[in-house]
């Protein structure tokens, strides 16, 4: 059967050819727009569309078109719009753009054997960019989950201790490590580009990693997806997987009464620990929303802040 999803504010259908690959095209018909997901599947694996029976094979070529003596040539013109897919970590990926695919970077955690992972989702009513930047964020920690993982951090903030976040670069994204200067232990995650943060859970002796993604469904709606990696060998039946993920539901409260997307650098009151979400933002806006740099660098911002 034909699957509807909307990404990225994109209407799409997904299904399952013949040898069982699965295929993503734009969920309109070229001939009069009807939604294909309304449609079915036909033993060649083709999808036919509800509307006048076009059908359409995994690539988008129209393969027939009903009550019309069409030859190749013509029906090469009648193709529905494909989009490429892949299938990693038991998961299918979509690129939303027709031309130059880029290469797909995904952290190395996320290449073991696909049985071995946790998949959890929910939509969310936020914008994308809110959920990467709260996953970013070391700070809220004491304060979003005091009543959860965070009640030993909320007890300490509360004196005069100071967090310390150091950010390094890494291919296309960054690694940010953070710690309360009073506390023996810490926490470091890895953002990548676009919409990845991995947790490392195990430098704080939990063997497990948890990769986050943002996906958006559209400017007003996001799809939070956890990526659960126990570690090899781990004994994943004593593994309580709702009680290690229930404290997102403290952060969707936060992130979905924040509007629209994030602001750019210079927008709102900023200190030092938010240079991580400063570096983000400023990406945001210089290679997803193309607008030039601000005058003031995540840099300059940082330095300005800490003097």
């Amino acid at each position: 059967m034909p699957v509807a999803i909307e990404l990225a504010g994109e209407s799409l259908v997904l299904f399952r050819d013949r040898t069982g690959a699965i295929a993503a095209l734009l969920d309109r018909c070229p001939h009069r727009g009807a939604a294909l997901s309304l449609g079915t599947v036909t033993e060649s694996g083709c999808l036919e569309c509800p509307y006048h029976g076009w059908q359409f094979a995994s690539d988008g070529a129209c393969t027939r078109v009903p009550l019309n003596a069409l030859n190749d040539n013509q029906r090469s013109q009648l193709s529905a719009v494909c989009f490429p897919t892949k299938i990693i970590a038991g998961l299918v990926w979509v690129f939303t753009g027709t031309e130059d695919v880029p290469e797909l970077h995904l952290p190395l955690s996320l290449l073991e054997d696909s049985d071995r992972y946790v998949i959890v989702h929910e939509a969310w009513n936020a914008h994308w960019t809110r959920a990467v930047e709260n996953s970013l964020d070391y700070p809220h920690v004491p304060f979003v989950h005091q009543n959860s993982f965070g009640r030993e951090l909320n007890a300490v903030a509360q004196t005069d201790v100071i967090a310390q976040v150091n950010v390094k670069a890494i291919p296309n994204g960054m690694t940010v490590r953070n710690r309360l200067n009073t506390f023996p232990s810490g926490i470091e995650f890895d953002w990548h580009q676009p919409n990845c943060v991995v947790i490392k859970f195990d430098l704080v002796g939990m063997p497990v990693r948890s990769h986050l993604f943002a996906i958006p469904i559209n400017a007003r709606q996001t799809r939070f997806m956890q990526v659960i990696l126990p570690y090899l060998g781990m004994d994943q039946t004593s593994f309580d997987i709702v009680q290690f993920t229930a404290p997102v539901a403290e952060d969707r409260i936060v992130i979905e009464s924040q509007i629209g997307e994030v602001p750019n650098t210079t927008d709102e009151c900023n200190v030092p620990t938010d240079e991580p979400s400063l570096r983000f933002r400023r990406w945001y806006y210089r290679v997803v929303k193309r607008q030039l740099p601000s005058e003031v660098t995540v840099i300059e911002d940082v330095a300005r802040l800490s003097r």
